[in-house]
């Protein structure tokens, strides 16, 4: 029986970083080219017209190797596809959606006066539901096989969404309106950061951390 994994290994060389992705991609053409080795072999052509047939099945090594590196790059295209940007999406799309119909139906913002802050706006209806909201974003990450800081990503994206909001604003509003003082910017900003990134990300985080522990439960069922 003909070694076609070494063969394949000796032609293609390093396929990708991945050793274990690398070695199921060699195995998988080896299976095939064994497959149609010994259909030959079963028609009654000799050993070495079999192997001679097989090899010309694989065509040019280069071009066989650029589109097993292409396919490669498509999936995993299609992973982060699935695996952040639609969780992403949902999860931000449900964040502002909640929000808009709590505002429409009349919903009022509890307003905070901190010392030496700006009006901290809560939205305590809003930060209840965040949770669920942040739950669904983990686990359509961790469905599509997430792991790690996509599943976070996911989750988190309303809250980091206005972090890069405030990121880019905050340069611009020192310059708009010279005669408000500095300090009194800063503590607008801080308070708005308050509101909008830190709370909600608290909220979501909430949501991430029941979502796992309900994930690893169902997992523990399964396997009991």
């Amino acid at each position: 029986m003909r070694d076609w994994r070494r063969y394949l290994r000796k032609h293609l060389g390093s396929i990708t970083q991945d050793p274990v992705r690398g070695e199921q991609i060699l195995s998988e053409l080896a299976g095939h080219m064994e497959e149609y080795y010994e259909a030959l072999r079963a028609e009654g052509t000799t050993e070495a017209q079999a192997f001679a047939q097989t090899c010309v099945l694989a065509g040019n090594w280069q071009e066989l190797r650029r589109g097993i590196l292409s396919a490669k790059q498509e999936g995993t295209i299609m992973e982060r596809v699935k695996q952040i940007w639609l969780p992403t999406l949902v999860t931000l799309v449900l964040a502002g959606a909640v929000l808009t119909v709590l505002i429409g139906t009349g919903a009022r913002a509890m307003v905070w006066h901190p010392r030496q802050l700006g009006v901290v706006i809560l939205y305590v209806p809003w930060l209840l539901l965040l949770p669920v909201i942040g739950g669904i974003g983990g686990h359509l990450s961790r469905r599509a096989k997430g792991s790690g800081w996509r599943v976070y990503f996911s989750g988190l994206s309303p809250a980091l969404a206005w972090a890069v909001v405030f990121v880019l604003v905050v340069p611009f509003a020192f310059f708009v309106n010279p005669a408000v003082a500095p300090s009194f910017k800063i503590a607008s900003i801080f308070a708005m950061v308050i509101s909008w990134v830190i709370l909600p990300g608290i909220a979501l985080g909430v949501g991430l951390m029941v979502e796992r522990i309900i994930e690893a439960r169902m997992a523990g069922k399964v396997l009991s």
